[in-house]
């Protein structure tokens, strides 16, 4: 039985590639983070394969404890997703000081950091399983040239965007060679997952159209795997 840990995996494209990879009998770990959302407990009520991760993405100590967590019942993982992100409007804008770089600092710890730190933990779990497979989910704003016409963009999510690319490309210049294969994904505007499983109007995509697509580009090989990419939901490649 193939596994997978699925971080942000409380609502949205994380819940709903959870439900995918379960109903194809996997076995996922997912880590959670809002305690207000219950959607993912929900969805393990009727699939034992579900183990569910308290996990912090900008804290070290959770990510080595979800580390423990997950060796405690295997020995390998076959996929590592990487989907948690912190987002959100914050003050952080030059013409309405003072600017919050806090904020970044806190989206580098859990959007650009995290990433790297867990997959560094989990790197002898992924050593012994099948797939050896890195999946990475970004955004079309983390192309610098792309930004060049969104004056109004918020300084946070962005930067550490970019930062996480930068990782990724790092992370597959060593691993690569080793026999790991790597997903960069765009997931485009999706609708957010509300605490009683509605969805919010104002976005373009339901998370769970946008799941089933990514899970299946996450799990198919692909001949050219040499090439790191990112592909959107429709396979359209984004300069990164």
């Amino acid at each position: 039985m193939p596994s997978v840990i699925v971080t942000g995996a409380d609502r949205g494209l994380g819940l709903s590639l959870c439900k995918e990879y379960l109903s194809r009998g996997w076995t996922v770990f997912a880590g959670k983070y809002r305690a207000d959302y219950t959607l993912l407990e929900d969805a393990g009520r009727s699939a034992p394969e579900l183990r569910i991760l308290n996990l912090d993405m900008g804290c070290p100590d959770s990510i080595a404890a979800a580390g423990d967590e997950i060796r405690k019942v295997t020995d390998s993982l076959d996929m590592f997703i990487s989907n948690a992100a912190l987002m959100g409007p914050v003050q952080c804008d030059l013409y309405e000081p003072p600017m919050d770089l806090e904020a970044v600092w806190d989206s580098f710890r859990v959007n650009a950091l995290g990433p790297v730190r867990l997959a560094e933990a989990l790197l002898p779990l992924l050593e012994r399983g099948a797939m050896k497979r890195l999946c990475f989910v970004s955004s079309e704003v983390a192309c610098v040239a792309l930004m060049k016409n969104r004056a109004d963009s918020p300084y946070p999510y962005p930067m550490s965007k970019t930062a996480l690319n930068m990782g990724v490309r790092l992370l597959h210049n060593t691993l690569y060679p080793r026999g790991y294969t790597f997903r960069l994904f765009h997931p485009g505007w999706m609708k957010r997952r509300m605490q009683d499983g509605s969805l919010s109007e104002n976005a373009l995509y339901d998370p769970d159209e946008i799941g089933g697509v990514a899970s299946r580009y996450f799990e198919m090989p692909l001949r050219d795997e040499h090439r790191l990419v990112m592909v959107d939901y429709s396979g359209y490649e984004w300069p990164f």
